[in-house]
């Protein structure tokens, strides 16, 4: 059965993802015998730092979606992020870990001391770098977002080490391996260095045209968590005012404007015989009242992504209300 990543609307208090680590059955690999919840964890992230993908995916639940990352089939689970996905997996061997129980309660918590590369910094650097480029200059760095996922990847630094607690309960034959009955969010972003928060990204694409002026909204996504966007309205430039010194000097203010606003990246560019204004606003650090003045969110946004989010599954549905079109794209299966 294929199981597809649905861009949902969500609250914020089931942000979490699903993360529940279990053990498939039926053929292929199975998990490694194990005696002890410390000897099914180091197994798993054996696994893991070894390139053991189909091992280590006997340990994930069937609506993980690590799924998409550590697939066996190249372009099995998004083709559009494949060669992002091999990159980080022939990284991962860059995981050191280890695995105690010593102060745990009963025999199924174990603690987990690690370190990754420290990925989630630095795809979210080159994301920004990304949405500046395309903002100033134009073309489609930020729309690229396989292309700045590949930059950030290749260019993470050693994280520090941490250690997290996991529950591993030895269930039908198999490990599950959780923290005190809910899901690890840490957890799994120790071992994969925070690419997990990247395992559902989406980019929706958003566009409309009226009387030969045209808007597209850039939304990147993790899950349904709007996290950047880019707008762009472009106009015809047919007077040829806007020329390159013009450019240039329109540019200058755009970048000083920015500077007072945390978290907006504004610029102007020519396409052809077109002007093209741009907007890009990090959700990450972007003020709640400069998100509402820039007519983005409503009134009732609720600030940054410290206290609430912006939902792509409804963003998009209110620009289709408004006769956007929309494409989203990857679009993820999970194995048969």
């Amino acid at each position: 059965m294929n199981h597809l990543h649905k861009v949902t609307t969500l609250c914020a208090l089931t942000l979490a993802l699903c993360l529940t680590l279990t053990a498939c059955g039926g053929g292929g690999p199975k998990q490694e015998a194990a005696g002890s919840a410390e000897e099914a964890a180091v197994h798993f992230l054996t696994n893991l730092q070894n390139g053991e993908f189909d091992q280590a995916k006997t340990y994930l639940d069937k609506e993980n979606p690590l799924l998409a990352v550590f697939p066996a089939a190249e372009g099995e689970a998004a083709p559009e992020l494949d060669a992002v996905y091999r990159q980080f997996r022939e990284k991962m061997s860059g995981l050191t870990f280890r695995v105690a129980d010593e102060g745990a309660v009963g025999n199924s918590m174990v603690y987990i001391t690690a370190a990754q590369y420290d990925f989630r910094s630095a795809i979210n650097e080159a994301m920004l770098a990304a949405m500046e480029t395309q903002c100033r200059e134009g073309g489609t760095a930020f729309a690229d977002y396989a292309g700045w996922m590949s930059q950030g990847i290749a260019g993470a630094a050693m994280g520090e080490e941490e250690t997290v607690r996991a529950m591993a309960t030895d269930k039908n034959g198999g490990y599950i391996i959780d923290h005190r009955g809910y899901t690890d969010h840490d957890f799994m972003n120790l071992f994969t260095g925070g690419f997990y928060d990247y395992a559902d990204f989406q980019m929706a694409v958003c566009t409309s045209s009226m009387d030969g002026v045209e808007h597209t909204y850039y939304l990147a996504a993790l899950g349904d968590q709007v996290i950047a966007c880019v707008e762009e309205v472009s106009e015809p430039n047919e007077s040829g005012e806007l020329d390159d010194e013009t450019i240039n000097g329109l540019n200058e203010f755009y970048t000083q404007t920015a500077q007072q606003i945390p978290g907006f990246y504004m610029g102007v560019s020519k396409d052809g015989d077109r002007a093209v204004t741009h907007m890009g606003i990090d959700f990450q650090t972007a003020d709640q009242n400069a998100l509402v003045n820039s007519g983005m969110v409503s009134g009732d946004y609720r600030g940054n992504m410290a206290d609430g989010w912006l939902s792509l599954s409804a963003t998009i549905s209110e620009f289709e209300k408004s006769g956007m079109t929309s494409s989203v794209t990857p679009v993820y299966k999970a194995e048969k």
